[in-house]
């Protein structure tokens, strides 16, 4: 008994036959009975006419094959899904133009090369996972993963996997990549939005009949109003006041004018207390142009309404206070003009005063000490004893120079042990650290240690400024 596959065979024969007859008499060689070789000769003619027919046949599929080929090629090769063939030990065996062109790859570079090579590295450990577990053929998985481009461009995937067997008994992934950079942007632009929708400020969204479809829980915290009693109805804080026509048509001109309108409005919470609120009411337009919803967003600002009025109060006193006090101040600035001649009177005196008694004492110095300075160093040969009176020489007409003036060495003085002193005196006349110590019966570490107490009490520690010439510059801010 035959199977169907054989008699489906059979009668494609048969009738490829009868097409070969009916093509053979039509034309004109099968005339009466046929003798034995005409037989054969016929049945010569009807198999050439069988393989022409059978030829022409595998011919047009052929060409049909091809152009199958190429819409697969095409469809393969520029669908807007990446596709690879990823073998059992992870290596690239092929992909379309589009997962070169993901994976910012020339194809022919593609091949080969461990798949791993694209994943982030933060996503490689679920690859590894992914390709120890996923080895039942015929099954998929589908993860969101990122791919990571040889320029340094990181790519959000969804990798959708197949598992196959290959005709080595192999195991392998049939991989469809999908760029999901868009759906990731708009996922993240949906939770800006939704946490920006939630902010301090009252925000509802209606659509074009003015029907509030949505609002956010400051819209509740304001007014008091729950989403229910919201939700669904005309804002009330405009229908209220829309009910005042001149109010009604001013908003709306400005909202068909310039989109949106701005200002203040005065209502009730749901305890009835009155409050302001600081309004803007925009349009919203469709793809085709027309009015699809509106959007308001408003905030509490009647704290500020009654700021603004104590302030007034406030600032209105103030100006009264700031009169009166102007008028005081010009009844002082008389005083004080009459005040200041008098100052500058005195000054100028004190001044000449002071002139009068540096005079006096210079001359009195001149006349009675610095002789018997003189007669002292005439008196004597000892370097150290001639070194002492010229010291005291020095400091003797730095304070005839530097009296009455600013005490800015005086100032710094202050601050030192009588030691230091006369250990900054002789460093001020330039005086070395030897002759410095010999003069004061010191030991030169001694006169090192008191050098660095005085730059750090005169804050000269941290300084590059030399210890001589600071000392010098306050003793020429004195003279002058």
């Amino acid at each position: 008994m035959t199977s169907s596959s054989e008699k489906i065979f059979d009668r494609l024969q048969q009738q490829l036959r009868d097409k070969a007859e009916a093509q053979l008499a039509s034309k004109g060689k099968t005339k009466g009975p046929l003798m034995s070789v005409d037989k054969i000769l016929h049945e010569l003619h009807v198999h050439q006419i069988e393989l022409e027919m059978q030829n022409e046949e595998l011919r047009r599929t052929q060409i049909e094959l091809e152009k199958a080929r190429d819409r697969y090629i095409d469809l393969y090769d520029f669908a807007p899904v990446g596709y690879l063939i990823v073998n059992g030990k992870g290596m690239i065996d092929d992909c379309n133009l589009t997962a070169a062109d993901l994976l910012g790859r020339k194809r022919a570079a593609l091949i080969r090369q461990p798949f791993t090579e694209f994943i982030a590295e933060e996503d490689r450990d679920e690859w590894y996972l992914h390709c120890r577990h996923h080895t039942n053929p015929q099954t998929r998985q589908t993860h969101e993963w990122v791919v990571c481009r040889p320029d340094g461009i990181e790519v959000p995937v969804l990798l959708d996997s197949l598992c196959v067997r290959g005709e080595d008994a192999s195991l392998g992934w049939r991989i469809a990549l999908t760029d999901i950079t868009e759906r990731k942007q708009s996922e993240q632009a949906l939770r800006i939005a939704a946490v920006a929708f939630e902010t301090q400020e009252g925000i509802f969204v209606t659509d074009a009949h003015m029907t509030v479809l949505r609002a956010n829980s400051a819209c509740g915290r304001i007014t008091g109003f729950t989403g229910e009693e919201i939700i669904g109805k005309v804002p009330f804080f405009l229908a209220d006041n829309l009910s005042d026509k001149p109010f009604h048509e001013a908003f709306w001109n400005a909202v068909a004018d310039d989109g949106y309108w701005q200002g203040e409005i005065w209502n009730q919470r749901k305890n009835g207390e009155r409050f302001a609120l600081l309004l803007n009411f925009s349009k919203v337009l469709g793809e085709d142009g027309e009015i699809s919803h509106y959007v308001g967003c408003f905030i509490d600002v009647t704290q500020q309404k009654l700021a603004e009025k104590i302030l007034m109060s406030h600032h209105q006193y103030l100006q009264q206070q700031v009169n009166v006090t102007l008028t005081e101040l010009e009844q002082s600035k008389l005083e004080a003009a009459d005040v200041t001649t008098a100052l500058n009177v005195l000054l100028k005196q004190r001044n000449n005063d002071l002139a009068q008694t540096k005079a006096a004492l210079s001359f009195e110095a001149e006349r009675t000490v610095l002789p018997f300075l003189t007669m002292l160093k005439k008196g004597t040969r000892d370097r150290n004893e001639l070194r002492l009176i010229d010291i005291l020489e020095t400091n003797l007409k730095h304070l005839l120079e530097s009296y009455g003036s600013s005490a800015s060495l005086t100032s710094a003085y202050q601050k030192l042990t009588p030691v230091e002193i006369q250990v900054a005196t002789l460093v001020r006349q330039g005086l070395p650290t030897k002759v410095i110590a010999d003069s004061l019966r010191l030991a030169p570490g001694t006169v090192s240690i008191h050098r660095k107490h005085i730059r750090k009490k005169l804050g000269l520690d941290k300084k590059s400024l030399n210890l001589y010439s600071y000392l010098v510059s306050l003793a020429e801010k004195n003279s002058h």
